[in-house]
C-alpha cells in the first residue's frame, strides 16, 4: 500500500517520503480501515517542531520506516476476530493502533478506539476530531463545568482550544475565550459569549472572575489564575510549558484554605470508544465541529507540517488521503 513514510532523519522534507509498505492485517479486536482523511496532531508537531521533545518522542515511540499519523476517518475494510459493533463498509473515525500509521492507504486500529463517523461531518472534519476532541472533552470533564458557570478558556483558537470552547458551551458554560486579534472572529463563531484579545487586554486586569478556567499551555503564573478564580472555582491546565507544568507542583499549597482547586490535565487523553461516541453525538447535535484551517494531500505532507510550524493555524490542518 502507499504511505507517507517517516525516515527519522533530516529536515521535514527529508524526513518524509512517499513509498510502498506492506498492507497490515487486523488481529483480534482490531479493524483495518481504508483511510479517507487524517490531520496533524501535537504528536507530529513535537517530532518536527522541537528537537529536544522530538528526540524523546522518537525514543519513546520509534517511527522510522513507518507512516506517521495519529487520527483518521475512513471506511472499515476488514475486521479481526471478536470485534463487536463494527462491520466491513462502516464509516468510522478514531485513532491508529499505537498512535501511529494513519498517513497511509490503510490503518490498523483497536476496536475500542474507533467509533461510527458522525453523519454531520465530512471525512476531513471527522478525521480532525479525535485527538483534540478527546483531550478537550477530558479537560472539560475534569473542570466539572455546570450550566450557568462563568468559564475562561485561554488558547481558544488552536487544535485543542477550539474544541474546549465548543464543549464548554455544550455543557452549559458561559464562555469567555482568550485569543489573539486575528482569531477573535473565529472564537465568536465557535459560540464564545465573550472574547478577550490578549494583545489588547490583559485578562488579569479586567476585574472579572470565573468559576472555571481551562488554560491550554498555561502562559500565566498560577498566582494570576488563582486571583481570577471565584471561591470554589477550578483551574485545569492542558499540556503546558515546562514552567507551567513545574508550577502545578505547588498547586495544592497555593490552593490550601482558598476553596479553589488546581489540576493538571496535561494528559487527559483517554482514547475510548465512549468518548469518541460522545463527540460524535455532540457533532450530530450541532454542538461540536472541527475548524479546518487548510486541507492538504499526502504529497503535500512536508508542506503541511511546515505550515503548522510557521503559522500557528486556526483549529486543525487536515489531509484528504488521496494516493
Amino acid at each position: 500500500m502507499r504511505a507517507v513514510v517517516y525516515t527519522g532523519v533530516g529536515k521535514t522534507e527529508e524526513s518524509l517520503r512517499m513509498g510502498e509498505i506492506a498492507k497490515p492485517s487486523p488481529g483480534a479486536h482490531q479493524v483495518l480501515v481504508r483511510v479517507k482523511a487524517s490531520a496533524i496532531t501535537n504528536m507530529e508537531y513535537m517530532r518536527f517542531g522541537n528537537i529536544g521533545l522530538g528526540r524523546v518522542l522518537n525514543l519513546a515511540m520509534p517511527a522510522a520506516g513507518k507512516p506517521l499519523g495519529v487520527e483518521f476517518a475512513g471506511i472499515v475494510e476488514e475486521i479481526g476476530d471478536g470485534v463487536k459493533g463494527l462491520k466491513k463498509g462502516d464509516a468510522v473515525f478514531g485513532l491508529a493502533k499505537g498512535f501511529i500509521g494513519a498517513w497511509a492507504e490503510y490503518v490498523l486500529a483497536n476496536e475500542k478506539e474507533v467509533a461510527p463517523k458522525p453523519d454531520s461531518l465530512s471525512f476531513e472534519q471527522a478525521g480532525a476530531l479525535p485527538t483534540g476532541g478527546i483531550t478537550a472533552l477530558g479537560a472539560v470533564c475534569a473542570a466539572k463545568i455546570r450550566p450557568g458557570q462563568e468559564v475562561l478558556i485561554q488558547g481558544a483558537s488552536g487544535g485543542v482550544g477550539h474544541f474546549v470552547v465548543q464543549l464548554a458551551k455544550a455543557y452549559g458554560g458561559i464562555v469567555t475565550a482568550v485569543c489573539s486579534t486575528r482569531n477573535v472572529e473565529m472564537a465568536q463563531g465557535l459560540g464564545a459569549d465573550h472574547v478577550i484579545d490578549y494583545k489588547k487586554e490583559d485578562i488579569a486586569g479586567t476585574g472579572k472572575t470565573y468559576d472555571r478556567i481551562i488554560a491550554v499551555n498555561g502562559y500565566h503564573p498560577l498566582s494570576v489564575y488563582k486571583k481570577l478564580l471565584n471561591q470554589g472555582g477550578r483551574y485545569v491546565l492542558i499540556g503546558g510549558t515546562p514552567k507551567a507544568l513545574s508550577g502545578m507542583a505547588a498547586g495544592p499549597v497555593r490552593a490550601f484554605g482558598s476553596g479553589k482547586k488546581f489540576g493538571s490535565a496535561a494528559f487527559p487523553f483517554q482514547p475510548k470508544r465512549q468518548r469518541l461516541e460522545e463527540l460524535g453525538r455532540l457533532a450530530d447535535e450541532g454542538k461540536v465541529k472541527p475548524y479546518i484551517d487548510h486541507i492538504y494531500t499526502p504529497d503535500e505532507t512536508a508542506k503541511a507540517i511546515e505550515y503548522v510550524l510557521a503559522e500557528h493555524p486556526q483549529g486543525k490542518v487536515a489531509f484528504r488521503m488521496e494516493f
